[in-house]
């Protein structure tokens, strides 16, 4: 899922209850509509008492969140999405003891939430995976021009390669 850039303060406005990111994972989840993951009925009954769906037809009760990296956790979900932003939007990662200071968790939890997503980062292009020696570089592409030099410049393009050595 590509998601637009975003300042934390915009970030937070779009993810600051648990109601709003259940729907976004129940839009990313289910983009047109409930499917039951057992029997693939498209129609279901909210139960909004705990938050369930039970498929109308194998009557299959289903969260939101199962079968998901939030599955049976405890910690809100305003929590993760946060978590989320700091990982996506630190250059050199986040560690967990920083993480745990910016969303407010122990070092354990922050440390586990950290594991749990980039293992689903690893896996997302799990079909184009590389393997061997990988070398990654980036740089700004964009010409010469007056002013900052560098990381900071205005009017350049980040690009970032990376490449599969076999051998020679």
């Amino acid at each position: 899922m590509k998601m637009p850039e975003a300042s934390f303060f915009e970030w937070q406005g779009q993810f600051n209850s648990e109601t709003d990111c259940l729907n976004h994972i129940k839009k990313m989840r289910w983009p047109n509509g409930f499917m039951c993951p057992r029997c693939g009925c498209e129609h279901a009954y909210e139960l909004t008492t705990r938050q369930l769906y039970e498929c109308s037809q194998c009557h299959k009760q289903t969260s939101v969140t199962a079968d998901t990296l939030f599955h049976a956790s405890r910690i809100p979900l305003t929590k993760w999405f946060w978590a989320i932003y700091f990982l996506g939007s630190d250059k050199g990662s986040i560690s967990a003891l920083r993480l745990s200071k910016l969303i407010d968790v122990n070092w354990r939890t922050a440390r586990l939430i950290l594991s749990k997503l980039r293992t689903a980062m690893g896996h997302r292009d799990s079909l184009y995976r590389l393997s061997g020696v990988i070398e990654i570089d980036d740089a700004l592409v964009g010409g010469k021009r007056k002013g900052k030099r560098g990381r900071g410049a205005a009017g350049k393009t980040p690009v970032l390669v990376a490449v599969e050595s076999k051998g020679k």
